[in-house]
């Protein structure tokens, strides 16, 4: 019998956990901080003036990638099957175009049949206190026993393997955001899930994020994820001048709707190991519709990137548009708006917890590693 097996299955309430009040104060904006790119000097303050052309291009990629993100929204992909991590998917043709509208089609069909029968509900929650917790903080500490953290790693260490394998054969200075993370998969490796699930349903995690949702969810990912003081994507955030890197640097909203996060590490990680952080109460922040669309559309056509012709794009835009999910590294350090943010700013190092639920609609940042290595899940709760 396994640990986890010998540990007692769901129960009508969840096992107890100590969810302590984090250090620090919540967020006391209302909003997310407002950058003048005019007068920002990596920006306005350096770039030359756009001509018409550049500004003609830049909207014509803008619109078309606001179209993309928003039929990604319309049918809310985040909570749709992903082809091409669990079934084979070699690219986009009519092939694959078809097997995902017909899949879509019977997902949409039964969740429509299931809300009008009343079966699509968002479950009770096991443990109120977790639920209230995400509510007010959008970010939520527990700890994991050592028995549950073991079976986690015994599970995951083939793709931690794997990933290990991957990375030795990339020189560090040529690994990608993606060349770090191995993504489990249900047919893969199904004990991965298998642990995760159970060790969520017993603390009510399941049931707190349906109930904050607002639907039925489930484990839908579950990623390993490597970072090293080799891979320093938030320094030089300017690498064309000799700006200072800013204390916001990596600080984001996720570009992703209708689903929370967790991070569970697999070893002890402390302030330079690269905890994960967020400003607590952040998720509360006002941010509108096409306000959101905005900042997503930016990040997914490359705009939101620091590199001088990223920054030239970005700066033919109108200025309504110009704003991002990942706009951290644009943020001066002598702004009201970062002291705002460093007030709320919460390391989440291990002895807070090893086991981290957030709401990704909050500004975080993690993986920023100083010393050493930090070696996590993530973990995404959203609808099946």
């Amino acid at each position: 019998m396994t640990t986890i097996d010998s540990l007692s299955d769901v129960a009508p309430t969840a096992r107890a956990a100590n969810i302590g009040e984090l250090p620090i104060p919540p967020y006391r904006g209302t909003t997310l901080p407002e950058i003048d790119y005019d007068a920002h000097p990596a920006y306005g303050g350096m770039l030359p003036k756009p001509t018409l052309s550049e500004r003609l291009y830049a909207l014509k990629i803008f619109v078309k990638t606001f179209a993309f993100v928003t039929i990604r929204r319309i049918v809310d992909y985040e909570n749709m099957p992903l082809l091409s991590k669990e079934a084979g998917f070699s690219g986009l043709n009519f092939s694959t175009a078809m097997r995902y509208i017909g899949m879509y089609s019977r997902i949409r069909l039964s969740r429509m049949i299931g809300t009008l029968t009343g079966a699509r509900r968002p479950a009770m929650p096991a443990n109120p206190a977790l639920l209230n917790k995400i509510k007010s903080d959008g970010i939520v500490c527990l700890t994991l026993t050592p028995e549950e953290i073991e079976q986690i790693r015994s599970v995951t260490d083939p793709g931690f393997a794997k990933l290990d394998e991957r990375r030795a054969s990339i020189p560090p200075e040529k690994r990608k955001f993606d060349d770090n993370v191995y993504w489990c998969t249900r047919s893969a490796d199904p004990a991965a899930f298998a642990s995760v699930e159970n060790i969520f349903k017993r603390y009510g995690i399941i049931e707190a994020a349906s109930a904050y949702l607002g639907r039925p969810v489930g484990v839908k990912h579950v990623n390993a994820q490597i970072n090293d003081q080799d891979l320093a994507f938030w320094k030089r955030v300017f690498p064309d001048t000799q700006l200072a890197d800013p204390w916001g640097s990596y600080l984001h909203i996720d570009a992703t709707y209708g689903m929370l996060k967790c991070a569970i590490y697999v070893h002890e990680i402390g302030p330079d190991g690269g905890p994960f952080c967020y400003i607590r109460g952040s998720q509360n922040a006002k941010i509108g519709w096409f306000e959101g669309m905005v900042r997503r559309t930016n990040d997914f056509s490359g705009f939101s990137g620091r590199r001088p012709d990223a920054r030239k794009k970005f700066m033919a835009l109108p200025a309504l548009l110009r704003k991002k999910a990942d706009f951290g590294g644009d943020l001066s350090d002598n702004s009201p708006d970062v002291a705002r943010l460093r007030e709320g700013h919460f390391p989440a190092t291990s002895n807070y917890g090893n086991c981290v639920l957030f709401d990704g609609n909050g500004m975080h940042r993690g993986g920023m590693v100083n010393k050493g290595e930090r070696r996590c899940l993530f973990i995404l709760l959203a609808e099946l």
